[in-house]
């Protein structure tokens, strides 16, 4: 029997980037491509509205995000072990044949917990998992030490892992992070119990699979890219830099700030987080425009010279910048992130000493030869939809594993 329906599972139905954003497109191209789709949110609240228009069956748990201050004291347990999310999929999955339907996991940390995994393994379903951060494996999901602001190199949950206060809050939040950690691995079976893993990209891969099972398989899949193919843009002609992201520590966005007051050089900052207040503060010559929908970014990188990714950390991907090539603008960003999958130095943008504000500041100032731009955003274009990663592709391709799993299970 083939796969006739997925469920998607989200801990929002709502397009905050990353996860979430893969999220809902892989929803909608499955729609688009005929199949049931049920998309699990763990909170209520705001849906996309592409997804409530592509068809997809949407189910709000309504359980408490532990990012919400309102409910801080009863997301201390439901992020631990949320029973309200276990048992609302129960009561979904048990409409469900097992043989033609596939599970997707997308994101957990912040509502849905590993609650879920056993209701998923009772049930016999087929689970995917992508891999869009690190809290599969790291506790505090991003082998960063806040405290020090330094790339973590230690093992998950290893002596060393558990006396490091690596956490941005508290060493007592490190420890709930590491608790949730070992329910993770002990009553979570997970993530044992993943039939197929999705990686988001080569680098990304080579963090995590020390640490992941290894007779599971691990399948390499693009992220689709939201863009229409048309003329590309004139980035030698634009004044400015462009920062796209969580306004947070391991991005970088300080780092940043501070090397384009030294070149200079104006940055508008699009996003949110805890530093935008001391950002805007700091740095008044820059912009801040909070978050924005994709199609009110598209005019800024027309007009931007360059995008930056400026991450301290490993990152996964950096779909930003694939989003900024689609439009023939090039990228600076840190040698050490996951974004070096997809740049090459000196072809389709240019690399800077991660952490080194000079290294940045110096690398901003090459940005003032117009022909270097030019020729950097010609070939980030041309590289770019030589071999574009859309959603039809993407797809395809899950579509694949979908149906790999499904013959697996029809056998076993």
């Amino acid at each position: 029997m083939q796969t006739s329906t997925v469920v998607v599972l989200s801990d929002t139905a709502r397009n905050n980037g990353g996860a979430a954003k893969v999220a809902l497109q892989s929803a909608i191209g499955l729609r688009q491509a005929g199949y049931r789709v049920i998309f699990v949110s763990g909170e209520g609240g705001t849906v996309d509205p592409a997804l409530e228009a592509s068809g997809a069956e949407i189910v709000s748990l309504n359980q408490s995000s532990i990012s919400d201050p309102s409910s801080r004291h009863k997301a201390f347990l439901t992020g631990l072990w949320n029973h309200g999310a276990a048992r609302g999929l129960r009561d979904i999955l048990e409409h469900l044949d097992p043989t033609t339907t596939v599970v997707h996991l997308h994101s957990w940390t912040k509502v849905l917990s590993t609650s879920i995994i056993p209701v998923i393994r009772q049930g016999r379903f087929p689970l995917v998992l992508t891999l869009h951060d690190y809290f599969t494996v790291c506790p505090n999901g991003g082998f960063y030490d806040y405290k020090n602001g330094l790339t973590c190199h230690r093992k998950p949950l290893s002596t060393a892992c558990l006396g490091c206060n690596c956490d941005a809050r508290s060493p007592a939040h490190k420890m709930w992070r590491v608790t949730r950690q070992v329910i993770q691995h002990g009553p979570g079976h997970f993530p044992a119990c993943v039939d197929a893993f999705i990686s988001v990209s080569d680098f990304s891969q080579r963090i995590l699979q020390p640490f992941l099972p290894q007779d599971t398989p691990i399948h390499r899949i693009p992220p689709p890219i939201e863009c229409v193919k048309s003329p590309a843009s004139q980035p030698h002609f634009a004044n400015g830099l462009l920062f796209i992201g969580r306004l947070s520590p391991e991005k970088g966005p300080g780092l940043l700030a501070a090397a384009a007051r030294e070149a200079g050089v104006q940055v508008t900052f699009v996003g949110d987080g805890e530093l935008k207040d001391i950002l805007q503060t700091s740095y008044p010559e820059h912009k801040f425009t909070g978050w924005l929908s994709f199609s009110d970014i598209l005019p800024l990188i027309d007009q931007t010279r360059a995008l930056v990714l400026p991450s301290l950390w490993y990152e996964t991907l950096g779909l930003t910048v694939l989003e900024c090539a689609a439009r023939g603008v090039p990228a600076v960003i840190a040698d050490a992130c996951a974004a070096t999958d997809v740049v090459t130095h000196e072809e389709t943008g240019l690399l800077f000493t991660s952490g080194d504000q000079s290294s940045l500041a110096q690398t901003i100032n090459r940005l003032t030869d117009k022909e270097l731009v030019e020729r950097l955003g010609i070939t980030a274009y041309q590289r770019f939809w030589a071999t574009p990663p859309t959603l039809e592709k993407h797809i395809a391709e899950l579509l694949d594993v979908y149906e790999m799993l499904n013959c697996q299970h029809v056998l076993s």
